[in-house]
């Protein structure tokens, strides 16, 4: 069996601020995989574009994987629900009311090139993308871009392919955006705002604060962001999403 082709829908045409255009890192995945997260049972977000690159796809859970079953993709925006089979564990993340301010701090978890990355970030502010998803028409939105401060491992690429639909969170443990794009020689990434996220994900349950609980408080004299991505990663809050392979 072959994996499905996958073809470049996010194909990130034009940033703009002010007059200013720059190009940003296409979406051409050497694996079909991106990365999503939980907000309730059964219930993940990702990036439009990931889950429009596959006919079927896998939620990897240990020790099976689970299937998504369906999918809801946003109208006019990149990102997309998948929803599987409910299981008993930690329910999802909750997302923020809005934007931190400027200048503060945010934490990507995701697996870019297959592999765990934790990317510790500062809020430069937001702008308007003009992004083209598959077969769509160029479509406005706006983005929170974001300046690269640390990463870990330190020794990883910092092409990004893969990590699309990981969750940016802040100190406390909610969800603060939904990463789709970067500039990796300027160390810039692009994320989803958490308004567009609440006004696109349906209600959940008070559960979506357990996860939350075990988030540990950033300290900058403690690695805390360090652990909370493999906390949230062994707990499977954050997960790979994978395509499957065609049947005969």
């Amino acid at each position: 069996m072959a994996w499905i082709g996958i073809v470049c829908v996010a194909v990130i045409c034009l940033a703009e601020v002010g007059n200013a255009r720059e190009s940003i890192e296409s979406r051409k995945f050497s694996t079909p995989q991106g990365t999503a997260f939980k907000v309730d049972d059964g219930v993940w977000l990702t990036a439009k574009h990931v889950a429009m690159a596959c006919s079927e796809m896998v939620i990897e859970q240990q020790p099976t994987s689970k299937r998504v079953k369906a999918q809801r993709l946003h109208p006019q925006v990149d990102v997309a629900l998948l929803f599987t089979d409910a299981a008993i564990g930690i329910s999802g993340l909750a997302i923020a009311e809005k934007l931190p301010t400027i200048g503060e701090t945010g934490f990507l978890y995701g697996y870019p090139k297959d592999q765990p990355l934790d990317l510790k970030q500062r809020l430069l502010g937001t702008r308007f993308l003009r992004l083209k998803l598959g077969e769509q028409g160029l479509v406005r939105q706006k983005v929170a871009f974001w300046s690269t401060l640390e990463r870990y491992p330190r020794t990883a690429s910092p092409q990004l392919g893969g990590a699309s639909g990981a969750p940016v969170i802040d100190a406390a443990g909610a969800v603060i955006g939904l990463h789709i794009a970067s500039v990796p020689r300027r160390g810039r990434t692009f994320s989803i705002t958490p308004e567009a996220l609440s006004l696109f994900v349906p209600e959940v349950d008070d559960g979506a604060e357990d996860a939350v609980d075990i988030v540990r408080p950033h300290s900058d004299s403690a690695p805390a962001w360090r652990i909370n991505g493999e906390v949230l990663r062994g707990f499977e809050t954050i997960a790979r999403v994978r395509c499957l392979p065609e049947g005969p």
